[in-house]
């Protein structure tokens, strides 16, 4: 018996009932917005640690916001419209635990890629998207691994 791919026939299913402009406006607009929550959150988490933590978090804001830019482009195209990012509250709590909810949030934009990257007019910057976030997350992991240690 064949296993059944759940990614791959929620594509057909979407292929069959058709998705809107909107509905893909709204997906990009999400990935942008979960991007943003991401690079806001290690830049502030950056000033938290000295050393090699805090420029590894500096560079995960750096290629977060890149990735914001360039879903942003899409975005235009796709929309013909500017996309906008809500503003980001200043992070409070304990560290382990926002650096796991990054990595929740690197999870999930890890998986919206998989299936962009897989059949979209953008895979292949969707693929390029997917090597960086699956990167992301080893790096968060490396910094969560890290905690207490210094």
């Amino acid at each position: 018996m064949e296993q059944i791919d759940h990614i791959q026939a929620a594509r057909v299913w979407q292929r069959v009932r058709g998705q809107t402009a909107e509905d893909e406006a709204q997906a990009l607009a999400a990935l942008i917005q979960q991007e943003w929550q991401n690079a806001c959150t290690y830049l502030q988490l950056s000033r938290r640690f000295h050393g090699q933590d805090s420029t590894l978090l500096h560079r995960l804001f750096e290629q977060e916001q890149a990735h914001c830019a360039c879903l942003k482009g899409i975005y235009a195209i796709v929309t013909g419209k500017k996309a906008s990012t809500r503003p980001v509250p200043v992070i409070c709590g304990k560290t382990g635990d926002i650096l796991r909810g990054c990595y929740a949030r690197q999870m999930r934009n890890l998986s919206a890629y998989e299936v962009r990257a897989r059949d979209s007019e953008y895979a292949h910057v969707f693929s390029r998207l997917r090597e960086q976030e699956m990167d992301h997350c080893r790096m968060v992991l490396q910094v969560i691994g890290n905690l207490g240690q210094n």
